[in-house]
């Protein structure tokens, strides 16, 4: 056998075998597989028969909790409308999100079972003051439904709520503080029940809550209705009613003494029923006969005091207030009451004072208090003291437009005008309060007395503005007399004499009877339209309620509209004495000075009003014609420069600028102020006289009696024109023409001696022709 043979022949055989040993490996893995996948399916058969017998029992542990569930659902029924009114709330906002896909009607439905089960438990005969009525989850669950429901204008009219149901929801909707619902759930009760007490008590809280006081009185009566004799309701109603101002109140208070269960509160009501009708004598008798009963009650002895104080038994009134506080220190209206009292008493200032701090320090007694506060530390001499007073009570109320109105008016009268006037900028966003626009147009006055320059043409300007001020208070206050007043004293300063008439009658009905205003602005009113003597007549009216800067004022200018410029001296000094700041009475006594030829007195008063007012034109004007007076004419032509300059169109000082020219030996420069003066007011007689004086200096008589004849076209009394045409005609030798002139003259001045000397004159030269 060949070796390659051999050696193939044992590879075979070597192949055969491991094939062979392989088989027999593999036969021996297939039955150990076969096996254990014998025991593996005997071990998940028992496992699946043990996991069978498991879900058995666990479904029948289900059914029992499921029984469990609803037998708990059953037996609380708040629990089974909490979870039912998750569900509801779930699905509205499902709603809310994805449109109409769900079942809206059946959602509604769903949200009304919620409903009855969430207030299943509360009682119809709840008290409107409980505030235990749900716990803290039905509490939160019912109020996420009322948001639901808005947000998905769903309302109880619309849901058919039952009357029981409506009627529980609306105990529930009062304790949450919801009365919009609350308010239509117990409508819906009533008008199944109109007679349940229950239901009215409710719908009468809702408007107490509400601040609606005629809809309380509504539902109040409804309760009288179905309890006409409940002594608790017929108190209840009278006090509603005297609260209201109706007189009808009185009526409950006697249905309760009929019935003998009145009390001395009942008679104390009684009391101020009777006082505010009038009856004060009635008043008194019913709070005595309270206070006999009861006299431990402090509000009593203040209803007493107050109608004594009324009454004008002032020490009665003291001594009721004083019972008042002894009852109770802090009364603070019994203390404001004694403050009142004492104020008056100069030896008891320190008691006043006292009363007024405790007053306005427990907030009574309003504006009035906190201002006699002031007054009485002014009095004391502490004007720091008055002053840090008032501003401490601003800060604490800023937003009191009557306190910062009546400090600016004190400040204002006190010739603080920046002062006033800061107070009204400072004034909070939100505040529109009459008096501040009475205020505001005081100031404009104020102003307007302070700069203007007596043409009259700027006056327009500025108490226009002034007439809007006090508009504007009267339409937010048609009753309020200074705004009438103030209208009418701005309608006369502009010569609307119609209107000013019309707002100061208006005035004197609303201002009362001891007010001198409306009296002193019709004395002035009489005086603008040349009725001396029934300026005369009001006059002595308001110095009835005693004298006071204003009177002297008008006093003053009734002398010197008489012509008696002594006596007027003589009150404008007694107005400046009690108000230095007065500038009306300052700057007409400095043209009585001027019309006395007293030109030092009247530069003296024209300097302490531009002290006063720098700015006031006016002013410069009258002591530019002071200093003409005294010779001082260059400073009166620097001071006529300075109106101009704030005037241009000041014909007056135009006027006067050229007498300045002419006496300081400048003719040249006299003429085109005199030119401009005439263009600006042609019928200006002062401008054509000193014009044709000008004629005169340059030797052109014609011109310069033209001139003259055109100053007496314009002002026929105009006396030294006439002399000067009767005078130019003379020395021409026309003595016809002359003699009329002359003649003229002593028509205006029966006793000029000049025009009677060439009078005669005159006469004897034409006797000799």
């Amino acid at each position: 056998m060949e070796p390659l043979t051999a050696l193939f022949g044992i590879a075979v055989i070597g192949a055969g075998g491991g094939t062979g040993y392989w088989l027999k490996k593999t036969h021996d893995k297939l039955v150990e597989v076969t096996e254990n996948n014998i025991i593996l399916q005997q071990s998940q058969g028992a496992h699946f028969s043990h996991l069978n017998s498991e879900v058995s029992r666990m479904n029948s542990r289900l059914a029992t909790l499921n029984g469990m569930v609803e037998a708990l659902r059953a037996t609380n029924p708040e629990l089974d409308g909490a979870l039912l009114a998750h569900n509801t709330i779930t699905h509205l906002e499902q709603i809310g999100e994805i449109g109409n896909s769900l079942d809206e009607h059946g959602i509604f439905v769903e949200a009304l079972d919620a409903l009855e089960m969430l207030v299943s438990s509360i009682s119809i005969e709840s008290s409107v003051d409980d505030t235990d009525l749900l716990n803290q989850n039905t509490s939160n669950l019912i109020l996420r439904l009322l948001e639901t429901f808005d947000s998905h204008n769903m309302t109880a009219d619309n849901m058919g709520l039952k009357p029981v149901t409506a009627h529980k929801l609306g105990h529930a909707s009062l304790s949450l503080r919801r009365y919009d619902w609350a308010e239509t759930c117990f409508g819906i009760a009533y008008s199944s029940s109109p007679g349940n007490s229950n239901i009215l008590q409710a719908l009468e809280h809702i408007a107490i809550e509400k601040g609606d006081q005629d809809v309380r009185r509504h539902w109040l009566e409804a309760r009288m209705t179905v309890n006409p004799d409940d002594p608790e309701l017929l108190r209840a109603h009278a006090h509603l009613l005297a609260k209201m101002g109706d007189m009808e109140a009185e009526r409950d208070v006697r249905r309760l003494e009929a019935l003998g269960l009145d009390t001395p509160a009942d008679r104390s009501l009684l009391s101020g029923l009777r006082a505010r009708a009038g009856s004060r004598s009635e008043a008194l008798e019913a709070i005595e006969n309270a206070l006999n009963e009861d006299p431990s009650q402090s509000k009593d002895w203040l209803s007493y005091a107050n109608l004594l104080f009324e009454e004008n038994e002032n020490s009665k009134a003291l001594e009721a207030a004083e019972k008042c506080l002894e009852l109770d220190r802090q009364c603070g209206d019994a203390w404001a009451l004694k403050a009142k009292l004492l104020a008056p008493k100069k030896n008891r200032l320190k008691d006043a004072l006292k009363a007024s701090i405790h007053a306005v320090a427990l907030e009574a007694g309003g504006v009035d208090l906190i201002l006699l506060k002031a007054d009485l530390l002014l009095t004391e001499g502490s004007a720091s003291a008055a002053e840090e007073s008032l501003t401490k009570a601003l800060e604490k109320d800023k937003m009191n437009g009557e306190l910062r109105a009546r400090i600016a008016t004190r400040n204002l009268l006190d010739g603080r005008i920046n002062d006033a006037q800061k107070l009204l900028d400072e004034t909070p966003v939100g505040i529109d309060h009459a008096l501040l626009h009475v205020v505001e147009g005081r100031l404009h006055l104020a102003y307007a007395d302070r700069t203007r320059d007596g043409t009259g043409e700027t006056d327009v300007t500025l108490l226009s503005v002034a007439i809007s001020a006090f508009e504007n208070a009267l339409k937010l206050n048609r009753e309020l007399g200074v705004a009438w007043l103030g209208m009418a004293r701005t309608n006369r300063l502009l010569k609307n004499i119609d209107s000013a008439e019309e707002a100061l009658a208006r005035a004197g009905r609303l201002l009362p009877e001891d007010d001198p205003s409306v009296a002193a602005e019709s004395a002035l009113l009489f005086l603008d339209k040349g009725d001396i003597t029934a300026a005369a007549q009001q006059i002595d009216i308001a110095d009835i309620h005693g004298q006071s800067p204003i009177i002297t004022y008008v006093r003053g200018n009734i002398e010197a509209r008489s012509g008696h410029l002594d006596r007027a001296l003589d009150y404008y000094a007694k107005t400046l004495d009690k108000d230095p700041g007065h500038m009306r009475a300052r700057l007409n006594r400095c043209s009585i000075y001027m019309a006395m030829d007293e030109g030092k007195q009247a530069l003296d008063d024209a300097e302490i009003l531009l002290d006063l007012a720098p700015n006031f034109t006016l002013a410069r004007f009258k002591k530019a014609e002071a200093e003409m007076s005294l010779g001082e004419w260059s400073n009166a032509r620097s001071d006529l420069e300075m109106v101009l300059e704030k005037a241009p169109h000041h014909h007056q000082a135009l006027t006067q600028l050229a007498a300045c020219f002419v006496a300081l030996k400048r003719p040249e420069r006299a003429e085109g102020p005199l030119n401009d003066a005439l263009r600006m007011a042609p019928d200006y007689a002062p401008a054509w006289h000193q014009r044709g004086l000008l004629y005169l200096e340059w030797g052109k008589d014609d011109n310069a009696l033209s001139d003259f004849e055109a100053a007496v076209k314009a002002d026929s009394q105009h006396i030294d024109s006439r002399l000067h045409i009767a005078a130019i005609h003379h020395e021409a030798e026309q003595f016809d023409i002359a003699s009329a002139a002359w003649r003229a003259v002593l028509q205006i001045d029966p006793d000029h001696l000049v025009a009677k000397t060439r009078l005669d004159e005159c006469e004897i030269k034409l006797m000799a022709k």
